[in-house]
């Protein structure tokens, strides 16, 4: 029996308490939206997936970890988001190192650029940081490509290809000089968590004041605050799932988020937020009841590309507010929707970017992008569950059946908390 090693912060199949979980999701629980999907493909009745190793690029010493895996498995597979991105520079590096010591093939799925929202149109390849229009200096962003060339070079040296998330991420790696030939766009593989089938809702009648609706909020991009405010004040029902780790715990346990002396007061970061004081604001400990839940919802909206994908999964209608070229790449590879939030003259109501949310194409295009996803597995020898005598997950879902109950963390809000806030106001 094959034994794979998947690049995860989570056992998919486990369900953590809220406290834990919050911190084994990589400070994001985005990140384990497609770790998940990629671990649910290869979950074939011949081969034996374990996740792990999320971390192992932060250990001083990585041989003793090296070595074990080595010994236990066949091959190491990584699902990887933004990982190009500069300040993540040093852990990439990190990584290259691991890769070059392993002894078996490493497949890389869905690694991504990160730079401006317009670098696709004047082919500014510079890696950024996430809200931030500052670029490092010349020299540290030419020490930051010769890395990401580093580790292109170690994965291929172990690999028929690498798989990237849209096509501004290869033109990034072909400028650095890797072969055309061995760089695959495959998308997200979050989106292909359930196969070719999925298609998301197209006949929903328009938003009213008392839909339903999910706004993901990512607080480090400017413009998001006045969005938040309007919409939380427009639409009662509205709901916003906190994805960084420090907003989890502080849904679970009431500590103070960020300080709003650094970051805008308007995002959902602190204990005195409409959308904390409303209890609208959760946390998924669980990915898969996220999906649960957001596929009971009327819309989704935000600057979150995850939270957009967790919405897409469960077949609800979702419009991005791209914000970089992470984003936009991304939703123009897929046919998500999305507005770009440097194009917005005001801040919209939901119901503005509903009227302009079609997923007539994402639906067509759904059966060609996940034949091009499995084509890059296979072309990597791996066998997923979707091929021909397979169950296309069938067995794998019954180990999650209880984690799609798990329902959202709501801040807890005690009767003195009451008081003391409006003494403090």
């Amino acid at each position: 029996m094959a034994r794979i090693l998947v690049r995860s912060a989570q056992d998919p199949r486990k369900i953590y308490p809220p406290v834990q979980a919050s911190r084994r999701m990589g400070g994001n629980s985005g990140n384990l939206l497609y770790a998940n999907a990629v671990f649910r493909a290869l979950s074939t009745s011949g081969t034996r997936v374990v996740p792990g190793g999320f971390d192992a690029h932060t250990l001083e010493d990585p041989t003793e970890w090296v070595e074990r895996i080595n010994r236990r498995f066949d091959r190491y597979v990584m699902p990887m988001s933004n990982a190009f991105r500069f300040p993540f520079s040093e852990g990439l590096a990190r990584m290259t190192r691991i890769v070059q010591q392993l002894d078996m093939p490493v497949t890389v799925v869905g690694v991504g650029a990160q730079t401006t929202a317009d670098a696709a149109e004047n082919e500014s390849f510079r890696m950024g940081r996430t809200g931030s229009d500052k670029l490092p200096s010349a020299a540290a962003l030419a020490k930051h490509d010769r890395t990401v060339r580093a580790f292109a070079d170690a994965v291929l040296d172990k690999s028929e290809s690498i798989g990237v998330r849209g096509e501004l991420t290869k033109r990034y790696l072909v400028s650095l000089g890797v072969d055309a030939s061995r760089v695959d766009v495959i998308g997200c593989p979050s989106i292909f968590t359930w196969g070719p089938g999925l298609r998301v809702r197209t006949d929903m009648p328009g938003l009213t004041s008392r839909s339903r609706i999910s706004m993901n909020v990512d607080y480090r991009v400017g413009g998001i605050g006045p969005i938040v405010e309007r919409n939380a004040a427009a639409y009662k029902r509205l709901t916003s799932p906190s994805q960084d780790a420090r907003s989890a715990r502080m849904i679970i346990n009431g500590s103070e988020g960020r300080s709003t002396d650094h970051w805008d007061p308007a995002t959902p970061i602190h204990t005195g937020h409409v959308l904390y004081r409303t209890k609208r604001l959760f946390f998924y400990p669980n990915p898969w009841g996220w999906i649960e839940d957001l596929a009971r919802y009327d819309f989704v909206f935000g600057n979150r590309l995850h939270g957009n994908i967790a919405g897409i999964i469960g077949g609800t209608p979702a419009h991005l507010l791209a914000h970089d070229s992470r984003t936009r790449e991304l939703a123009e590879y897929h046919g998500i929707p999305y507005t770009l939030m440097s194009d917005l003259s005001e801040p919209p109501l939901a119901e503005e970017l509903y009227g302009r949310t079609d997923y007539t194409r994402f639906n067509e295009l759904m059966p060609e992008r996940f034949a091009t996803y499995l084509d890059f597995l296979h072309r990597n020898g791996l066998e997923t569950v979707f091929d021909e005598g397979q169950d296309n997950g069938a067995a794998f879902d019954e180990t999650i059946e209880k984690g799609r109950k798990v329902r959202a963390v709501r801040p807890t809000i005690t009767p003195i908390d009451k008081v003391l806030r409006r003494v403090g106001r």
